[in-house]
């Protein structure tokens, strides 16, 4: 199975999770950058609205080919209980030719049942699996961190071959 991982992530976080995903199942790994300016308070106060508000960004252009692959496993940090403007860019932009997808968020305590729906919605089908995990469940990487990415990962293979 040939699988690609997209994610946008602005502390680092997202894409510490990302990398552990990519461990376990052997994927390449696609890193989207936001063309827009996203650090410091100010520029967070408006990235959070922007997530908020649904809107797009510029994010720059990648080599990867969608179609060449079987899995894409999407991540995104959650922003005002929404995905980021950087991922529902990429989402919009290709929906039409990503295969399968699972889904996978970082957030500091909420807006994960949200983002689900924001997922399915912009990418047009139902995810074989979501993730949600806390900041500091990524930071401490502990057993019940690696439980949740065991599941994660059987949840994707068992609604793969069905």
């Amino acid at each position: 199975m040939q699988t690609l991982i997209v994610y946008y992530s602005r502390t680092n976080t997202t894409k510490e999770l990302a990398g552990k995903l990519q461990e376990n199942f052997a994927a390449d790994i696609l890193q989207i950058e936001d063309q827009k300016k996203r650090e410091g308070f100010l520029y967070l106060l408006k990235a959070s609205f922007d997530a908020l508000t649904a809107n797009v960004t510029l994010i720059n252009q990648f080599s990867h080919n969608l179609e060449e692959y079987d899995l894409v496993l999407v991540g995104s940090p959650i922003w005002a209980a929404s995905i980021t403007p950087a991922i529902r860019t990429f989402l919009l932009g290709n929906s039409e030719v990503l295969p399968r997808l699972a889904f996978f968020v970082t957030h500091a305590g909420g807006g994960s049942g949200r983002s689900k729906k924001q997922f399915k919605k912009i990418a047009g089908q139902e995810p074989l699996a979501f993730l949600s995990v806390k900041d500091d469940e990524v930071k401490k990487d502990d057993e019940s961190f690696k439980n949740k990415l065991a599941e994660f990962e059987r949840e994707i293979i068992t609604n793969f071959k069905s």
